[in-house]
């Protein structure tokens, strides 16, 4: 049985120190190339907030509910798309700049598409998406032992949803690939209840710092240089699954930090590999 356990142990350590040296081995041998940055054409917004005093929302036709919860939205109706685009595009333009890539803009750029042997990308955001909807916050308390006070609140959310389509060129495959990420935002939320032992009474104090379309765009500007380090992070960690020796079980994946140039461990996967 010692000797089962030490056997394991010891694949696990092997195939840790595997792929950490095949990750080594990318940053040593594979620099950042030229990237062909493309911008999407337009926002999708859509809002899922239903007017209360509407009755049988349900029974209206789809193109209907849709215009009536696009107009009910706080925010989403009052995003300008060419202002996100631009504030997503330029912080991911900076997120590749600093780590190393030259970045082209212009799909017609024949500087970018001369690079015959150096790896290029071309990374295309295909598809963008702004979901605004109500997201329900629940808070409960013990004050007696046998039973449960609990409150539920209803606050604004905004997911920032992207396709994006990466394409490897001068490289065995140049088959493109289609990565999706959700990322969510919300109303500032905060609450508490209040127990008055006198009276035996319960109250629930709460405040919202509620989202403004102003966040919508600083939360695009965050994002943006966080896909340069999200899809430095993808290619490299495929890589590894690429070159993986038979037989050995690949437990770990990496994010490269840049600023202290050393691996470090990857526990959150971002992006989703959309199957065509």
């Amino acid at each position: 049985m010692k000797y089962l356990v030490f056997l394991i142990s010891l694949l696990i350590l092997t195939s840790c120190s595997t792929e950490r040296r095949i990750a080594n081995k990318y940053l040593k041998n594979n620099k950042p190339g030229n990237v062909l940055l493309l911008a999407p054409d337009l926002v999708y917004k859509n809002s899922y907030k239903v007017p209360s005093e509407i009755k049988d929302f349900e029974t209206l036709p789809q193109e209907v509910k849709d215009s009536i919860t696009f107009f009910n939205s706080d925010l989403v109706q009052f995003v300008d798309d060419s202002a996100y685009s631009e504030v997503f595009m330029k912080s991911l333009e900076r997120g590749l700049d600093y780590f190393g890539y030259d970045v082209f803009q212009d799909e017609l750029d024949e500087e970018f598409f001369n690079t015959q042997n150096e790896p290029s990308l071309i990374i295309n955001l295909v598809q963008v998406q702004l979901e605004e909807f109500l997201e329900v916050v629940k808070d409960e308390a013990y004050f007696e032992p046998d039973s449960a006070d609990m409150i539920a609140v209803y606050i604004t959310a905004v997911n920032l949803n992207n396709w994006v389509e990466l394409t490897r060129l001068n490289q065995t495959d140049e088959k493109p690939e289609l990565l999706f990420n959700s990322q969510t935002i919300y109303d500032d939320f905060n609450g508490n209840f209040r127990y008055f032992p006198m009276s035996g009474e319960l109250d629930y104090y709460y405040t919202i710092d509620s989202l403004e379309v102003s966040h919508i765009y600083q939360a695009a500007d965050r994002l943006g240089f966080r896909y340069a380090q999200w899809l430095f992070d993808y290619i490299l960690n495929d890589y590894v699954g690429r070159n993986m020796p038979e037989g050995i079980k690949r437990e770990k994946f990496f994010s490269y930090d840049f600023q202290n140039k050393a691996l470090k461990r990857l526990r959150y996967q971002p992006f989703e590999k959309v199957k065509e």
